[in-house]
């Protein structure tokens, strides 16, 4: 039974050792997926244990079937132990992967707590520069405000100031504009004295000249008669000349009767001889004392011509010496009228500066108005824009408030909802109240940042109207000071034209002055003239009388020596008388000869006697036609002197006028001049005003620069806490997603755990199960 026990101990372990190895490796390879749950052992196992359990000996066929059987189980056990250990390492990488992720959802959490530390810290600095920036906001708001206090003082006080100013400026306008008007009339009523300076130079040399052709008249009268007289005297001269030529023949008849006589009888011819001797001596006395006096006749005539001719010389000179003054006369109203030309250029240039200025002061004024008008309207606008933004920074001052308030509710929430574990109904109403809080502060956070846009705008507004305000500032000092400019230059201008004023009067004056003596020099020019034609007459006259008188005073030295000759050749004949007739025949002959020359002469003294008479007639003619002109030359020179009185009082009278508006013009310029200094004194007054409201403005302009900057500052501040709440709040989030992940995933590795530790069990006990041969132990 020993023998039979071991031999059969030792073919079962043969037998295992054969067939384990091919159970195990068809085990390995046919192995199905690991499950957890196991099948029903075969009955043949079981048999087959039971039997080697009793320590039997076992037949050879049930050993091969068991063994066999045996070998199924195993495979399949082998396969769903592969299985079961594809499925242990898929659990164990998907354990490692999720042990991986909880490993980065903690890291990510030290990250997010240390973000959340950072934020926190931020969001702190941040919130108090906002109040920093709140507080500076407030400073500057009541800076702004004791600002606009003193502005609005210094423009109560700059105001009425700017309106009287403005009152003194239209008196002063309407005084320019009455100085204007009346200067105008001055200009209107010079004119007119011009004109009628012009008409009076007229009707003057209309007077001049039918006071010239009177006195041409009366000088023609007066040339007629003396020419009349010298006629006359020639007439007469030439009648003696006739009556002596006639006494003459009559002498010389008689000589020719004597020496007729005389050549009867030698005795009587002797004592006729003697007494022609005589006759002729006496005869040659008489012609010698003709000769004489003709001689005297022809030397007092040329001293009558050296006379008439030194008097002509002086009277030439004086008619040239009157002709070169009414010809400088005439220079110097020529010169003084082109400087009257000038003169009232400059004066209408200076009416025209004065026009001109007074224009351009009115406009500027006009201009100073509407400027004031709209600075006073941008004012309000400032005004009512400052006091819409103060009121939308309070409303936005008093949504941070509520942001703030919320805020401080919601960190609180949110310290209570981190110190709760766990998802208990209590934190869940925590987190709804916190989401109810953010929700309100998402709201809050749109109005206040609509409430910034508003306030930007209205800042926009209020710097866009400051920028107005002190660009008008700007413009109304400008036009102020263009004004002050114009006013001043207004007097030297008005002191200019009253200048060229007086000056056109003052040589105005001059030229008629120098028209005036004008006509007085041409009259004398007239009468030298005339003097100096008179005498040339009077000298042509001397001169035509001397040719007639020198072959007078010829004839009568040829008479003479003739009669010499006679008296010679009867002195001489005397002694031959007693011997010959001939000799007093020759005489007698001679005689006749003589006779006849005498007879000749008579005959052309006859001729210049009735010449004479008919020249007489005719210049006695001349002279009537002359003195019945007379009296229309005087009526016409009597017509032209009453029309020069009379427009020397229309004269007068506008001059008079002239006078009168140039005092009237001179009140208003003292008017002017006092409205000015009013003017320049309120703007004296009113500059520092403007100077001191200027700086104002400045400083209202910086802190409202100011207030919008840190406003703007306020705003970015404002977003930035938004921005740091929302991150703040995003960082939050994702710590509990972080948290509910890494508890999700520890619970999916629990879970994993658990089926891995089956898995195992399974694969634990599926090895046990090979190991006892497919039996379950």
């Amino acid at each position: 039974m020993r023998t039979s026990n071991a031999k059969t101990r030792l073919t079962r372990r043969l037998a295992s050792a054969v067939l384990l190895p091919g159970i195990l490796g068809g085990a390995l390879v046919f192995a199905p997926q690991a499950s957890a749950q196991t099948g029903p052992t075969s009955a043949i196992c079981n048999g087959v244990v039971n039997q080697l359990a009793h320590r039997g000996t076992v037949q050879e066929n049930l050993l091969k079937t068991a063994a066999k059987k045996n070998a199924d189980v195993i495979t399949k056990l082998q396969a769903e132990r592969t299985a079961l250990q594809a499925n242990a390492a898929t659990l164990k990488a998907q354990i490692e992967q999720v042990n991986k992720e909880i490993a980065a959802l903690d890291a990510a959490n030290v990250q997010l707590d240390t973000d959340l530390a950072n934020t926190t810290e931020e969001l702190a600095a941040v919130t108090e520069q906002q109040a920093s920036t709140v507080k500076a906001i407030d400073d500057a708001t009541s800076k702004l405000a004791g600002l606009e206090t003193r502005q609005a003082a210094v423009a109560a006080e700059l105001t009425p100031l700017q309106e009287e100013l403005a009152a003194a400026q239209a008196d002063s306008a309407d005084l320019k504009e009455q100085a204007l008007a009346a200067s105008a009339a001055v200009d209107a009523k010079q004119e007119a004295v011009r004109v009628a300076n012009g008409e009076l130079t007229g009707l003057e040399g209309t007077a001049a000249e039918t006071a010239g052709n009177l006195a041409r008249q009366e000088d023609a009268i007066d040339v007629a008669r003396g020419e009349l007289s010298t006629l006359t005297t020639a007439a007469q001269g030439a009648a003696a000349a006739a009556d002596a030529a006639g006494q003459a023949v009559q002498d010389a008849v008689a000589v020719l009767q004597q020496l007729i006589d005389a050549g009867t009888t030698a005795q009587d011819t002797l004592d006729a001889q003697t007494a022609k001797i005589e006759a002729a001596q006496q005869t040659l006395t008489a012609l010698q004392a003709k000769a004489a006096a003709a001689a005297g006749a022809v030397a007092s005539k040329n001293a009558d011509i050296a006379a008439a001719q030194a008097t002509l010389a002086g009277l030439e000179a004086m008619a040239t010496q009157t002709a070169d003054a009414v010809t400088a006369k005439k220079g110097a109203i020529t010169t003084a009228e082109g400087e009257l030309a000038t003169l009232r250029a400059a004066a209408t240039t200076a009416a025209g500066a004065v026009t001109a200025n007074s224009t351009r002061l009115t406009a500027v004024n006009a201009e100073i108005t509407q400027l004031q008008k709209d600075l006073t309207a941008t004012r309000a606008a400032v005004t009512s824009t400052r006091e819409a933004l103060t009121t939308a920074q309070n409303q936005a001052a008093a949504l941070r408030v509520q942001r703030t308030a919320l805020l401080d509710e919601i960190a609180g929430l949110s310290a209570q909802i981190n110190a709760i574990n766990g998802n208990s109904a209590h934190k869940r109403d925590l987190i709804a109240q916190r989401t109810e809080k953010q929700e309100q502060l998402a709201i809050l956070n749109t109005q206040i940042t609509d409430k910034n846009t508003v306030i930007s705008g209205l800042q926009g507004d209020l710097t866009a109207l400051q920028t107005q305000v002190t660009t008008l500032n700007a413009q109304l000092v400008a036009k102020q000071t263009e004004s002050s400019n114009l006013q001043k230059e207004a007097a030297p201008l008005q002191a200019t034209l009253t200048a060229a004023n007086t000056a056109v009067a003052t040589k105005e004056a001059e030229i008629k002055t120098l028209q005036g003596q004008l006509p007085a020099l041409q009259t004398a020019l007239t009468d030298a003239k005339a003097a100096a034609a008179g005498q040339q007459d009077a000298v042509a006259a001397l001169q035509g009388q001397l040719p007639a008188l020198s072959a007078a005073a010829a004839d009568a030295r040829e008479a003479v020596s003739t009669q010499e000759q006679v008296v010679a050749d009867l002195e001489a004949a005397l002694p031959g008388l007693t011997s010959g007739v001939e000799a007093a025949e020759a005489a007698v002959v001679a005689q006749r000869d003589v006779l006849d020359g005498l007879r000749t002469t008579l005959a052309d003294a006859e001729a210049g006697l009735a010449s004479a008479t008919a020249a007489v007639a005719a210049k006695t003619a001349e002279l009537t036609g002359l003195q019945e002109r007379l009296p229309v030359l005087q009526a016409a020179a009597d017509t032209a002197t009453r029309a020069v009185t009379d427009k020397q009082g229309e004269i007068a009278t506008l001059n008079a006028e002239a006078d009168k508006l140039v005092a009237a013009l001179g009140g208003l310029n003292s008017r002017i001049t006092a409205k000015e200094a009013e003017v320049l004194a309120l703007q004296n007054r009113v500059a520092p005003l403007l100077t001191q409201l200027n700086g104002l403005n400045g400083e209202i302009s910086a802190v409202e620069a100011q207030l919008k900057t840190l406003q703007g500052q306020l705003t970015t501040l404002d977003k930035q806490v938004t921005d740091a709440q929302a991150v703040l709040r995003g960082l939050e989030a994702q710590k509990k997603a972080n948290k509910d992940a890494i508890t999700a995933q520890r619970k999916t590795v629990n879970t994993l755990e658990d089926k891995l530790g089956a898995v195992q069990g399974q694969i634990k006990a599926i090895d046990g199960q090979i190991l006892l041969g497919g039996c379950v132990a």
